[in-house]
Formats: C-alpha cells, structure tokens, sequence
C-alpha cells in the first residue's frame, strides 16, 4: 500500500467575531456560532481573500475538543469565487485559547500540545480554478488571538 504524498496548497488567515449565539449544551455539545469577518489567502496556485459572511458552527465536547463546521468564500486576485467548507478538530481547546492569548503557539513543543486538524471540500464554477473541486485536502490549524491560520495541503 502506499504512503500518502501531500502538495503544499495554501495558507490562509481567517478572523472572527467572538461568538455571537451561544445555543448552549445540547446532545452534540456546547453550540457556538461566530461570524466570519475577514482574511487573506497565499499561495502559488490560489491567491486573495477570504470574504465576510461565512462562519463557524462549532461544538465543544465535555473533553475539551472543539468540533468545528466551517462555510468560508474566497475571492482570488483574479476575480474567481470559491466556496470552502470544512470540518475538523481542535483539542484540548482551554491549551489552544492559552496559546492565542499570547499570539498563538511560539515553537514546536508549544504546536505539539493542540490537535488543530480539517479536512476542507472546494467548489468553483471558475474554470481555471475547476481542479479544486475534484482533490483532498487536509489543514494543518492554528489559533492565534481573533483569528486562525491554516496550512492547507493536497493529498496526491
């Protein structure tokens, strides 16, 4: 069987308002629903912004893990729409808020005590940009103050 090879895809930063409904503790967890505000996309094959409006649907567990349920637009310099949604994992969460409190993890020990994981699906109606829509891709998460940094990474 084969090892999975990955492809660098881009980075992206994405800030958030704080949570704006707190539904409360329900059967899937605590539900929070923050607002998407802002951000910037880089890299080689996709560049420009992320766009207002999308947001997160997250769920905090009794064991501290923060279940995310992500609905992101980008623009890229060139005028394309895309359309992210993601799940993934970030735990503990009380490590993570400590770590983004003083501007996200400093070094290596620091990134290896928070599991910050996603697995976004693109969609474009954008030719140039048609081959998003038919790949895996896995995020490599950070939180740092009012925003998080993703390294997003195509499985080959």
């Amino acid at each position: 069987m084969l090892e999975p090879e990955f492809r660098y895809l881009c980075s992206y930063r994405a800030t958030f308002t704080e949570p704006q409904q707190q539904i409360g503790k329900a059967h899937f967890g605590r539900r929070m629903i923050a607002a998407l505000t802002g951000g910037e996309v880089e890299g080689e094959r996709i560049h420009g912004r992320v766009m207002p409006g999308g947001g997160d649907w997250a769920t905090i567990d009794e064991n501290d893990t923060l279940r995310l349920d992500a609905r992101v637009t980008i623009e890229t310099q060139d005028g394309a729409l895309i359309y992210v949604s993601y799940r993934g994992v970030l735990r503990p969460l009380s490590v993570a808020h400590k770590h983004a409190r003083n501007g996200g993890p400093q070094n290596d020990v620091e990134q290896s005590e928070i599991y910050f994981r996603t697995a976004p699906i693109f969609e474009t109606g954008d030719e140039r940009y048609s081959w998003l829509n038919d790949i895996v891709a896995v995020g490599l998460g950070a939180s740092v103050g009012g925003a998080v940094q993703y390294n997003i990474f195509e499985l080959l």
